[in-house]
């Protein structure tokens, strides 16, 4: 290869859980119709508790890793991707922790996606960091 040429890496050509569907126009109706949704993905039992197994030992996944996993359970690569970022997702939720630019927007009143307001301390902490 001459020095200064790139090459592309070409990804595995497998499609995603989901086609992209063209964006939708005034001249032309929906295209998602209810009959025409991809079904939710039912994980196995087997599937599931590898998914877990792996999420104990890493809660992120390389690509390499991810093309491993998705060939042994028989799934594709998005479906294994999305289940780790829901879960990490799921973790941190319950977790209560609240990012600190976070709160420091929600003190400005310029981001509130939380569906419980601010504790009182919440509230100090957000105080505090808008003051600095």
């Amino acid at each position: 290869m001459p020095f200064g040429e790139r090459t592309l890496k070409v990804r595995n050509s497998v499609p995603g859980p989901r086609t992209r569907r063209p964006k939708r126009t005034a001249d032309r109706p929906p295209a998602a119709t209810p009959e025409e949704k991809r079904p939710r993905t039912a994980f196995s039992a087997e599937q599931l508790a590898r998914l877990r197994d792996e999420f104990t030992e890493n809660k992120y996944l390389t690509e390499q890793r991810r093309q491993t996993l998705s060939k042994e359970l028989g799934l594709n690569e998005a479906q294994i991707k999305i289940w780790f970022q829901n879960k990490r997702a799921k973790i941190k939720k319950a977790s209560g922790q609240k990012n600190p630019l976070a709160l420091q927007l929600m003190a400005q009143g310029l981001y509130n996606h939380s569906t419980v307001p601010l504790s009182k301390e919440e509230m100090e902490q957000a105080a505090e960091l808008q003051a600095k």
